[in-house]
């Protein structure tokens, strides 16, 4: 692993983690615990360490980064997660706001929530396929939620509110 490919790793899931940075750690792990560059323990106090942290829940590709190549690879990280932000803000400053309001271009940001229930549903299905055999009924949970939460036309921050709740009542029952 170099610190180019640490970066171009970090940049390429960020962007395409729309529903968040919990959405980067298959990527991450594939790429960095699947390729030798850090054991699956750092990989766990990795994310531990950035949902313990203030801020995005993508935090924790820092600590992550810092497992895999030290202090650069910290930096390199952290860089690939805020150059997609910066450029994705400088970017929309220079689209004029009645671009916005077209049909096709709403058409396109209506597509947002489908593509992240699909994300979350392939999570699901890939915790069935590696046999999450401690929590059979989690995968299920979520499936369940996801979909409930859709039919329901749930706002997005109740359903994250809600997850958090039952979150954290399941771990500690558990």
């Amino acid at each position: 692993m170099t610190l180019a490919r640490l970066f171009l790793l970090v940049a390429s899931l960020n962007a395409m983690a729309l529903g968040g940075g919990g959405m980067m750690l298959a990527g991450l792990e594939r790429e960095l615990v699947g390729g030798g560059w850090i054991t699956p323990g750092d990989f766990a106090a990795g994310v531990a360490l950035g949902q313990s942290t203030p801020g995005p829940l993508a935090a924790f590709t820092t600590a992550i980064g810092r497992a895999a190549l030290g202090l650069p690879g910290a930096l390199v990280a952290t860089a690939g997660l805020v150059v997609v932000s910066l450029g994705a803000v400088w970017v929309m400053g220079w689209v004029p706001l009645a671009w916005f309001r077209q049909a096709r271009v709403q058409g396109a940001v209506a597509l947002v929530p489908p593509y992240v229930t699909a994300l979350v549903l392939f999570l699901a299905l890939r915790m069935v396929l590696a046999g999450e055999a401690t929590r059979p009924w989690l995968p299920i949970l979520v499936v369940a939620g996801v979909v409930i939460g859709r039919v329901k036309k749930v706002p997005t921050p109740a359903l994250m509110l809600g997850a958090l709740g039952l979150g954290m009542a399941l771990q500690e029952a558990w």
